[in-house]
């Protein structure tokens, strides 16, 4: 199979790579196994640790609040995000560990298809793109982040001369130096992990959706008689990759809830310094610069588990029209048996599957609530 895949690629005058196997076993996976809940108790030591230091960027807040009894609305929102990162934070330590690892593996291992070329050829080219697109877009927001940040502290300092004032300054700058790099390292990790298993899955369905589409080619030009075998085989894969995506969908369902609930927190707190507070120019603009990177990785993601659901659809319509063309009752018994499962697909927090309709649906939601927060601010000025 694999000298077949090579032939044809020499024949496109194709440049033919060495690609690796297929694994998910990257960088980015070892740290975040290397703290998860299965690695005894350095994982354990580890994981406090790097909780410890990622909470302390929440200190100046917290610091403020046991000083001011009435929250201000940066303040609360500040406590939200800190909520939501620790929960994000503790899941993966419990849920993204060896044991979750090594199932993931052992259901890509049954699937047998790591010899395909085409296959192999899919997964690394995606990864690479997901790779860059994710450092590219890090890289921008730290950037954006840390010139604002160094800015700020610069026209503090050059206006406001106090030495109380420039102790705190400096010790707010220290902490940021120190736990930036930890807690964008962290994020950039969960963010490549994420994209892998999703990018598996694809390839996963991929195999099958080729294989399907070759033989419904060679049936329509009536060069190839069907082969209950290969159908069979095929099935299998699928219910293979059915239970490949599920044991995904236990990390990916709540984590995209929770992205996309972070996210709104982010939109609905950027709309409300852009519209009612006092803000410099250049933070506002870091702000919205910020918030359009983060939304490009979250539809990035998106579009990712999305893809894995058109990919089921195209699968079980390519096994449908060949139903069509056959008459063996042994063949068309098989191929009913695979349309009877369900498709494949992400859900989004386990209330529903992620399509293209429903993602469109989710930001229309998040724009109405956008487009709201005049009218709250509104109601809270009478009361």
């Amino acid at each position: 199979m694999t000298s077949i895949n090579r032939h044809q690629c020499f024949l496109k005058n194709e440049d033919l790579k060495n690609y690796p196997k297929i694994s998910i076993n990257s960088i980015p996976s070892r740290y975040k196994l290397m703290i998860s809940s299965t690695n005894g108790a350095l994982g354990k030591c580890l994981f406090i640790l790097i909780a410890l230091v990622l909470n302390m960027k929440y200190l100046n807040f917290i610091l403020a609040i046991s000083s001011d009894p009435g929250l201000s609305v940066l303040s609360k929102s500040a406590v939200c995000y800190a909520l939501i990162d620790n929960i994000y934070f503790i899941f993966l330590h419990f849920n993204y560990n060896h044991e979750f690892f090594g199932q993931i593996e052992d259901y890509w291992n049954e699937l047998q298809i790591n010899f395909d070329y085409e296959t192999r050829k899919y997964f690394w080219t995606q990864q690479a793109i997901s790779r860059l697109f994710t450092l590219v877009t890090y890289t921008s927001y730290i950037a954006f982040n840390y010139i604002d940040s160094f800015y700020g502290w610069y026209t503090e300092t050059a206006n406001n001369s106090s030495k109380d004032s420039f102790i705190e300054d400096v010790f707010h700058y220290v902490l940021q130096i120190i736990v930036g790099p930890v807690s964008y390292f962290n994020k950039f990790c969960q963010t490549c992990i994420f994209n892998d298993i999703l990018i598996l899955a694809q390839t996963a369905l991929l195999f099958s959706v080729i294989k399907l589409k070759k033989l419904y080619i060679g049936s329509v030009r009536g060069k190839k008689i069907l082969n209950i075998d290969v159908i069979t085989d095929l099935r299998h894969k699928y219910l293979s990759t059915h239970r490949l995506v599920e044991k995904i969908n236990e990390i990916m369902s709540p984590c995209l809830l929770i992205m996309f609930i972070h996210f709104t927190l982010w939109v609905i707190h950027l709309s409300y310094a852009l519209l009612f507070l006092d803000v410099h120019q250049l933070i506002k603009f870091k702000r919205i610069i910020q918030c359009v990177i983060m939304l490009m990785i979250l539809v990035f993601m998106a579009s990712l588990a999305i893809r894995v659901h058109i990919k089921s659809q195209e699968l079980l319509m390519t096994v449908y029209k060949l139903s069509l063309k056959t008459d063996s009752i042994r063949i068309l018994s098989e191929m009913t048996l695979f349309l009877n499962y369900n498709e494949i697909g992400l859900s989004f927090g386990g209330l529903f599957m992620l399509t293209t309709s429903s993602l469109s649906t989710l930001f229309s939601i998040l724009t109405t609530i956008v487009i709201a927060i005049p009218s709250f601010n509104k109601h809270e000025d009478t009361d």
